[in-house]
């Protein structure tokens, strides 16, 4: 669809949202105004969308992230106001990012940082404000980068030295520095004065030397005595057992001592510093802590939650979710909050997560087909335990290849339980604020908000697709009875980058396919439960019919045993 440049003015019709199959829009250059509809986020095949130069004046909308087929985004020359939204970073095949000459405010998220496809940048003229993220060091494939007139300071780490984009503009900031190598003045340490520190040695060096020397064996010595005095007693306070930190500053659900830990946190973070990041999701960021004595963990560092959470029932969950015990969930500590931060606490798992596999060309390598079945299999005795095995239904509700954790064995173990949610009072659903990751939610959640164990199913779904393919299935999602696709012969969408399959994981194969589309049945009913997925993971057994070698199988042969999953 190309109407730019057409003069247009008003609303863009809600009946937008009926184009689902729509690939590109160009409505630039008209003087279209806000505010975009509800119905405009549905267009999830879209993969090129051009607001440029018109009138919309809203706050850029999050909802942005549920379009993650896009590869061309370019709202510039508008009035949109507030910050850059996170969620932005879910567009993952992102290589044109255009928000240029808006009246945008705040810092950049650190999320763009994680859209490693980008060739574009584009944020000039704004008021953006804050340091440029160091996950800015991912974008290899950067040529332009554009953040000029802007109020952007501190310290700008750079990139790979052999990846400097061609165009490169941070002119008409407030204090970028960093290496000169970009255009940029040297950052110098701020609490020295060069210039008058010459100017003093050339003047009076002979009575500036021995004072110096001797005000800082004075200053030593105080913060010494100091130090020492503040070292005993923070020890002291510590072991007192009776002395309970203030619950208005301090909230903790924890299986060990939770005030202790909690120092142990920030020190072994330093602050949570970027320097120990190792992931950020939708609600946070994770960092790697060694903390001593107890070991090395996951801690995640939460977005403030007020503004969407009802925080009593948060913690509530959280004390639920602490006492899961299985071999396939990474364990989770616990929870703490304090006036200044807010996060959970997991076991590390080694290897990381499944998304980094697929980007690393030799482990992806090591991750043969019955290692793949494996994952499946331990993914989904996750799911089946949370759904029918706790007291009351667990519902992960962010089932995602970026959360299925590999340790050193290639053993699956499924994370991110801080944002899981019971099924309470014998309820089959709950409603709910938006929950889950663009490419991996169910279709109903979108428009109804209404929260079941077959969400999860759908997104485990996606996830062994991913697995298949080794990448995210794209448009195999959409109805694929419905879509060309259909035709595609089931040896062509395989890995490649792996040793073929004997005859034997031939069937493994064909079973995982069958099951993926089992579980993406548009009709939540129509879906399996994972008890009955994992039955039929585990009875490899398949009907007769399909059994036929990979070269011979379409994709539209499975729609017709997508029940039988259920039977087994």
């Amino acid at each position: 669809m190309d109407l730019s440049t057409n003069e247009i003015t008003g609303l863009i019709p809600t009946s937008i949202g009926n184009l689902t199959s729509l690939r590109s829009m160009d409505l630039s250059n008209n003087r279209i105004i806000s505010p975009i509809p509800s119905t405009f986020w549905k267009l999830l095949s879209l993969q090129i969308l051009n607001l440029e130069s018109n009138v919309l004046n809203a706050i850029l909308p999050p909802e942005l992230g549920f379009l993650s087929n896009l590869v061309v985004l370019n709202l510039s020359s508008n009035q949109f106001t507030g910050s850059i939204p996170p969620q932005i970073g879910q567009c993952h095949y992102l290589y044109s990012l255009r928000l240029s000459n808006n009246l945008l405010t705040g810092p950049i998220p650190q999320e763009l940082g994680y859209c490693t496809d980008l060739t574009e940048l584009d944020l000039s003229r704004n008021n953006l404000s804050g340091a440029i993220p160091m996950t800015f060091m991912n974008l290899s494939q950067l040529l332009e980068l554009n953040l000029s007139y802007n109020s952007l300071g501190g310290k700008f780490s750079g990139f790979y030295p052999t990846r400097i984009p061609s165009v490169l503009s941070l002119d008409h900031n407030t204090g970028i520095c960093g290496d000169p190598l970009y255009g940029l003045t040297p950052c110098q340490p701020s609490n020295t004065n060069t210039d008058s520190l010459h100017k003093k040695e050339n003047t009076d060096s002979k009575h500036l030397v021995p004072r110096l020397l001797l005000a800082f064996a004075m200053f030593s010595c105080i913060c010494l005595v100091a130090g020492s005095i503040t070292v005993v007693c923070w020890r002291r306070k510590l072991a007192k057992k009776g002395k309970e930190i203030s619950t208005e500053d301090f909230v903790s659900i924890w299986d060990f001592d939770a005030k202790v830990a909690f120092q142990d946190v920030l020190y072994a973070t330093e602050n949570f510093d970027e320097k120990y990041c190792i992931g950020v999701g939708g609600y946070g960021s994770v960092f790697r802590a060694e903390i001593q004595g107890k070991g090395t963990f996951a801690i995640k560092l939460l977005h403030r939650m007020e503004d969407y959470f009802d925080i009593g029932a948060f913690l509530a969950e959280v004390q639920v979710l602490t006492k899961i015990r299985h071999r396939c969930i990474v364990k989770l500590h616990g929870y703490c909050s304090h006036s200044q931060c807010k996060f959970l606490v997991y076991d590390l798992i080694e290897r990381g997560s499944l998304t980094s596999i697929w980007h690393d060309q030799e482990q992806v390598k090591e991750l043969d087909w019955p290692k793949r079945f494996t994952i499946v299999m331990d993914i989904g005795k996750a799911l089946s335990y949370l759904h029918h095995d706790c007291d009351d239904p667990i519902v992960h509700r962010d089932i995602k290849s970026s959360n299925v954790l590999l340790d050193h064995d290639f053993k699956a173990y499924l994370s991110d339980f801080g944002m899981a949610k019971k099924l309470k009072d014998n309820s089959s659903s709950w409603s709910t604020i938006f929950a889950g990751s663009c490419g991996y939610i169910a279709p109903e959640l979108t428009s109804t908000m209404v929260l079941t164990e077959k969400c999860d199913v759908y997104s485990f779904g996606v996830v062994v697709l991913e697995v298949v393919m080794g990448k995210h299935p794209g448009d195999l999602l959409l109805p694929f009875f419905c879509r060309t696709e259909q035709h595609t012969m089931l040896k062509d969408i395989l890995d490649q980058r792996i040793m073929a399959p004997t005859t034997e994981e031939e069937k493994d194969i064909i079973l995982l396919v069958m099951v993926a589309f089992a579980c993406l049945q548009i009709c939540p009913k129509s879906r399996p439960t994972m008890q009955q997925v994992c039955r039929a993971l585990i009875a490899r057994s398949l009907p007769a019919p399909i059994l036929k070698p990979l070269n011979v199988i379409k994709l539209q042969h499975f729609h017709d045993f997508c029940g039988t999953i259920r039977n087994i």
